[in-house]
Order: C-alpha cells, then sequence, then structure tokens
C-alpha cells in the first residue's frame, strides 16, 4: 500500500491520538500489522454483503481512521486479499467435498442482470448436500457470464474432482443450446451414478418451480390482449413475479366490479374491456390464486427438502382437476392446457419425488399406494410395485458401500407363535411319534430371520402428520436405528427439486443477480459469490 509499509513503528502516549515527546517514561512503542487488518476486512467482505468499493466510502474511511489513522487500505489490494481468502477457502471446501461419503446434487441456475444500457445473463453451478451434522447446505461452486464461452464453466466444474460423488443435475430451459451442452458433459466427462431412472437424461431433475411458473404463463397468455387493456387502465411497476402480477389483475376486477372503470370515469384513449373479458380476467386469477396457495405453502417449506414435493403437488392437481369439471368452457380449456404441462412433468418426476416421499416417515409407501390408486385405478399397483423396487435396489446398493453400517434385525430374538405351543410329551401315544419327527425336521429348517433397517422402518406404522415436521430432525435422530436408510435419505432429501424458494420461486424471468456483485471484476464476482455461500449457516 503506498505510503504505508506492512510493518511500522509509532511513537505516542496511545490516548486519543496525543502525543508526549516531553517525557519518556509515555513513550510507547508499537508495531502495525497491515496484513493483518487487510485479510480482517477482506473475510468479511467474503462472508458478508459489504461490497469491496465500500471503503471508498468518506463515513467509512473515517470509521476507520479513528479506529486506526494508519489503516488506509486501497480497492486493489483489497480485492486481491478477498481474491486470496477465496482460494484458500476453495482448497478446503475442494478437499471437504472429496472427503464428504455421501452424494452431491449439482444444480445450474440462471440469474439476469438489467440496466438500462446492458442485459447479461449469468450461469452459476452449485451443490446441494446434506452434511453429517442434517444441515442442508447449497454452496456456490462456480459463477460466469453466459456472453463467455461455456469452456471455462465446463474446465471449472471438471476441475472441482468429486465427480463419483454426482448424483443428480438440476436446470431450468432444458432446450436452451447451453444447457444441452452441460448436460452433456456431465454425462460424458463426470462418472454419474445412475441410481434412479427418469425421463430424458437418467439423472436429469426438471425445476418445480419453473413448470408451476410456466403453467401460470399458459393461461396469461390466454387473455393476453384483455390483459394489455388493464393494464393500461390500472399499471404499477413491480418485479416479474407471476402471483404479483395475479394480485394487480385481481385488484383490477374489484375496482371494475364497483363501476371504477365505467366509460364515464375513462378516457377515450383507453379501450376499456367488454364485462365478459372482466368475467374470463376474474376466471384467470381465481385458478392461479388456488395455484399460489399450494404452490405458496410448498416453496415457504423450510426446509425445502425433496420429500415434500409429492404431496403438494399431488395437492395442485386434485385442485386442477376438481377446476376443470367445475367450470366454463372457456376456463375448463385453460387448466386442461395446464394439465397436460403438469401431467408430463408429473410422469416425468414420478419416480424420485416418490423415492423421497417414501423416505418421510409421515408417508413412507402408503402414501405412493394411495396417491397410485387414486390417479391410476387398478394399474396403480403396478406403479407402486415400481418404486419398491427401486428403493430396496438402491438400498442393496447403499448395503454393498457401507456394509459396516447395517443394521439387521434379527427375529429369533422374539417369541414366535410356534415356541408357544408346547411339544408332545414324553408318555404321548406313539401315534403321535410322527409329529416328533416332524417338530425335528421343522428345527432343523428354520433360520432366524434377519429384516433389513429398510424393511423395519417400512413394516412400522407411520407417524403422525405434522404442520411443522422437520425431515432432517427426524432422520438425525434416527439415524442410529436405521443406519443405512440414513445415508441413503441424506442423499435423496438433498435433491434440489426446485432451484429457487420462498417469493423467488414465482419469477416469470430469470432471477436478478446482486447488482453490486455483477458490476465487479468476473473473477472477483465470482470470488464473493462463492465465499458467501459457503459462509452462509444455513
Amino acid at each position: 500500500m503506498s505510503g504505508v509499509p506492512h510493518t511500522t513503528e509509532a511513537i505516542g502516549s496511545g490516548i486519543n491520538g496525543i502525543f508526549d515527546h516531553g517525557n519518556d517514561s509515555n513513550i510507547m512503542v508499537f508495531e502495525y500489522a497491515e496484513q493483518r487488518d487487510l485479510r480482517a476486512l477482506a473475510e468479511l467482505i467474503c462472508s458478508g454483503e459489504i461490497p469491496p468499493k465500500m471503503v471508498e466510502d468518506i463515513h467509512l474511511r473515517k470509521f476507520s481512521n479513528e479506529l486506526n489513522p494508519l489503516f488506509k487500505p486501497s480497492v486493489d489490494s483489497l480485492e486481491s486479499e478477498c481474491k486470496r481468502v477465496y482460494e484458500e477457502r476453495k482448497l478446503e471446501i475442494k478437499e471437504f467435498l472429496g472427503d464428504f461419503d455421501g452424494h452431491i446434487s449439482l444444480s445450474v441456475d440462471t440469474l439476469r442482470y438489467k440496466t438500462y444500457r446492458f442485459c447479461g445473463y449469468y450461469l452459476c453451478l452449485l451443490a446441494s448436500f446434506i452434511d453429517q451434522n442434517w444441515k442442508l447446505r447449497k454452496w456456490v461452486l462456480y459463477c460466469h457470464s453466459l456472453s463467455k464461452p461455456l469452456d471455462g464453466f465446463l474446465k471449472a466444474l471438471e476441475g472441482w474432482g468429486f465427480g463419483n460423488k454426482v448424483s443428480t443435475l438440476t436446470m431450468t430451459n432444458a432446450d436452451h443450446g447451453d444447457c444441452l451442452e452441460l448436460v452433456k458433459f456431465v454425462e460424458t466427462h463426470i462418472c454419474v451414478r445412475k441410481k434412479f431412472e427418469v425421463h430424458g437424461p437418467q439423472f436429469q431433475v426438471y425445476c418445480c418451480a419453473e413448470m408451476i411458473s410456466l403453467m401460470v404463463q399458459d393461461a396469461f397468455a390466454n387473455i393476453k390482449d384483455i390483459i394489455d387493456k388493464v393494464l393500461k387502465l390500472y399499471s404499477t411497476k413491480s418485479l416479474p413475479l407471476w402471483y404479483l402480477t395475479n394480485s394487480k389483475l385481481k385488484h383490477a376486477v374489484e375496482l371494475w366490479s364497483m363501476g371504477e372503470f365505467s366509460s364515464k370515469y375513462v378516457t377515450d384513449s383507453c379501450d376499456v374491456p367488454s364485462p365478459m373479458e372482466w368475467k374470463k380476467v376474474e376466471g384467470v386469477c381465481k385458478i392461479v390464486e388456488r395455484i399460489y396457495e399450494v404452490s405458496s405453502a410448498l416453496f415457504e417449506s423450510k426446509p425445502l427438502t425433496a420429500n415434500v414435493y409429492l404431496y403438494h403437488l399431488h395437492e395442485l392437481r386434485e385442485i386442477l382437476t376438481q377446476i376443470s369439471t367445475d367450470s366454463d368452457s372457456f376456463n375448463r380449456t385453460i387448466v386442461e392446457g395446464m394439465l397436460k404441462r403438469f401431467d408430463k412433468y408429473w410422469n416425468d418426476m414420478f419416480l424420485l419425488l416418490a423415492i423421497a416421499a417414501a423416505l418421510d416417515p409421515r408417508l413412507k409407501m402408503k402414501y405412493i399406494e394411495f396417491v397410485s390408486m387414486k390417479l391410476k385405478g387398478m394399474e396403480g399397483s403396478l406403479q407402486v410395485a415400481a418404486v419398491m423396487g427401486a428403493i430396496h435396489k438402491l438400498f442393496e446398493e447403499y448395503v454393498i458401500r457401507f456394509p459396516e453400517k447395517e443394521n439387521m434385525y434379527d427375529s429369533s430374538s422374539f417369541t414366535s407363535d410356534s415356541e408357544m405351543e408346547s411339544s408332545p410329551p414324553e408318555h404321548a401315544n406313539c401315534t403321535l411319534n410322527v409329529l416328533q419327527d416332524y417338530h425335528k425336521f421343522i428345527q432343523l429348517d428354520i433360520q432366524p430371520t434377519k429384516k433389513s433397517d429398510l424393511d423395519c422402518y417400512l413394516e412400522e406404522p407411520v407417524i403422525p402428520g405434522s404442520q411443522y415436521f422437520d425431515a432432517l430432525t427426524w432422520w438425525s435422530t434416527a439415524g442410529a436405528k436405521y443406519p443405512t436408510l440414513s445415508r441413503m435419505a441424506r442423499d435423496f432429501l438433498a435433491i434440489p427439486v426446485s432451484l429457487a424458494t420462498s417469493y423467488e420461486a414465482f419469477y416469470t424471468k430469470p432471477r436478478p443477480a446482486d447488482e453490486s456483485l455483477v458490476s465487479l471484476k468476473p473473477d472477483l464476482m465470482n470470488a464473493l459469490m462463492c465465499t458467501r455461500s459457503w459462509s452462509r449457516k444455513h
């Protein structure tokens, strides 16, 4: 740093910056380690929300000067230190993931940054897993602009070196050229463990939030011309979130019902929707409102683990089916289009979602039987058998990988019905000798029956449902009872079925990138995106 050496000697009283040169007994000598303070500030920036350029803020400089007048960091020196922090932590994270004994689910998210002069897109690679403390982690591994060649992204992905642990890949917009190239790369260059089959790439997971968003956008597209008229009458600027669009349309319908948009209150330049058009808007709003109720309950789940998706989506399908039978022809046509998109997603993702649901002790295979029979009738038994077969096959692979962890329950420790019967007495009639011989034969044939923790888990009754149930908390305590199955649960519950949670799941466009980060140099942006995600406790 210009004008300030790394180690400096200063003389002073140490009290309010007043120096006393008249009395040598008051002289205090101390050493100042600038690098230590620079590292502390860089670590704060890497773990928090403070941008590096904040050091140029006049108020922060004044505060820093009060604490230590010798510490005058520049933006360049601070950015360089942030990159060093990133490289050091990256080595630690790479070692941790290399030693991690579970599966890692990858996801690729698209972020959007738009100004009056510029619109750019960024790809973010994330790793999701549940650690040994049963905390769900979602770490950014790399982030770069889509305007750059994908080679750098693929090289970064391969450089992490945990390919043999990858179980799934979650993405949006699977038809995008870059996305298809990335899927192909992961298939061919990373040793993916294909533990289950879904349509398309065997390990690819389709984003649930995007599917629901597209359903709603399909509904809005059916009344696009009417919406354009409504927004000319009543429009407020808002984020591209479909529930906000629906809220604005609902409010406009309410104003119309009170006569707010009658011809005498509206200028001639506005094309006022007809009463029939207002009714169409009202009908679509009611449909979208029901979708929002289920979606909100789903995406607000904390933690949002894979086990909660199946029953929420089942609820959504029941609602759409009911609306399709109770609505007029216009709304029925809209809902039928929604159901077509929904059913494709349901069929593509059912096996994965069913396995995750079976690992929810409130549901187990009972819920799979319930939903399969309800939706498919007699053919549902085939679907149940397929899910059960997949679960057992997966479990057997975990037993092979972790043989020392398998917990076998010996049925010989329980008294059987046959043991409760008395043996023939010694003085019994000779006609009972054949029974004695038969009894000896049975004893020779009986072998202690051992049950796996999977069998015991599925045979035990489901636990009562609770609004605040946390599958991770339950499995953290049940792991001792089901050691191998808990490993399987830890891997499956971590799969990100949606890329976004909470209100971000309702975007109709790629979510906005952090403006304070995208304005930085690309390598610094990547460093801060990663280190900040690594620092989060949840």
